[in-house]
């Protein structure tokens, strides 16, 4: 277990601005801890790949530590905790995602039970049907053992994590804010439930709003935290849409929910099942694909940095270089869709690989 002092550490090193997750995957690579990062020379820190000489520089004169033994203290103060990538408790099927988050905070418990996790997702502003299907699905796979992972935010998320509580399992609930902003609001009873019966996970300091570009972020540690995916309601480039491309690159399974053909609804399950997703008509469309993939679980293994070369080519990626391109002429060059275009974008930046200039101007990192 990390001891606090250490878990400052991290912390800090995290907040350097620029520093993205991958940068901070090779650091750790590099010097094998953030403490010895923080005492490596300007000389040997520029060494390694991606660090520029501000990010350096900025990690040679760090000296904001009150602000980060402040910000342990105050989550202790809520209940919470930071479990770090060294720790043997930081979750098994996250770490071994690409761009994994160094650390996550956490309020309530993990447990290697969560290695059945399955995330049930979708549309903010589901029918009657999308929230009763999610519902139900949630109960039958808890009842079953099977750890419920979603977003906490209004709709089938709501819904899925209710469903898992109704039946007595246990539920995940990844923020795209600080674990002390409440978001959304109508959420606060089942934000403290979930907190009781699972955990709350983030990887955003506290206070962090809930900016819609942490998002995207966000969306890919609900797929890391799952062994599968199910999309109940779901336009075609919502949310759920992104969380679901990056369980498709994790190496995830993708479900679908089937709905009415003329439901705006039922545009991103169809798109998927189109496209190979299993359909799902109950919990035993899941479980049959379930069972074989929880027999292959892997155990609790001694924490490992990932492979920076086991890199994901996003398609985003072959559209920039040194030279700045404006965000239109991206969505344009690109043929996706803005929303899916900016979400990509701000999963770049996170991970040292983009950097945004003035104006929406987008090059690839030094």
């Amino acid at each position: 277990m990390v001891e606090p002092a250490s878990t400052v550490i991290w912390m800090a090193l995290r907040s350097i601005p620029g520093l993205g997750v991958v940068i901070f995957h090779r650091l750790l690579k590099r010097f094998t801890s953030p403490d010895l990062v923080f005492q490596a020379p300007y000389e040997e820190l520029i060494q390694v790949k991606g660090v520029s000489p501000a990010i350096a520089q900025a990690i040679c004169d760090f000296n904001d530590w009150p602000r980060w033994d402040a910000a342990l203290e105050h989550l202790v103060r809520l209940g919470g905790e930071v479990i770090t990538f060294s720790d043997v408790r930081f979750p098994v099927l996250l770490r071994d995602i690409p761009y994994a988050p160094p650390f996550i905070y956490v309020r309530g418990s993990l447990s290697p039970a969560d290695e059945t996790g399955i995330a049930i997702i979708g549309s903010r502003k589901p029918s009657y049907y999308g929230r009763r299907t999610s519902h139900r699905l949630a109960v039958e796979l808890s009842r079953h053992q099977v750890t419920i992972v979603s977003g906490l935010a209004r709709g089938i998320d709501t819904a899925a994590h209710q469903g898992a509580l109704d039946s007595g399992g246990r539920t995940l609930a990844v923020l795209g804010c600080g674990l002390d902003v409440i978001y959304p609001q109508e959420n606060k009873a089942l934000y403290q439930q979930i907190s009781e019966n699972g955990a709350l996970v983030s990887e955003f300091p506290l206070g962090a709003a809930p900016e819609g570009r942490n998002f995207p972020i966000r969306n890919r540690i609900i797929s890391g935290l799952s062994r599968g995916v199910v999309v109940v309601e779901a336009g075609s480039q919502s949310g759920a849409h992104i969380t679901a491309h990056y369980a498709l690159e994790q190496g995830r399974e993708v479900f679908a929910v089937p709905g009415p053909i003329d439901s705006p609804g039922s545009i991103g399950p169809h798109r998927w099942i189109q496209q190979g997703a299993k359909l799902v008509q109950s919990a035993a469309d899941i479980l049959d694909e379930f069972t074989t993939l929880h027999r292959s679980s892997p155990m609790m293994a001694e924490a490992k940095v990932p492979t920076p070369s086991a890199r994901i080519e996003d398609p985003i990626i072959a559209h920039l270089s040194n030279a700045p391109v404006q965000l239109d002429d991206l969505i344009r060059t690109s043929g996706l869709a803005a929303g899916e275009v900016m979400s990509r974008l701000t999963l770049l930046e996170l991970q040292g690989l983009v950097r945004e200039l003035p104006g929406k101007f987008f090059l690839l990192a030094d």
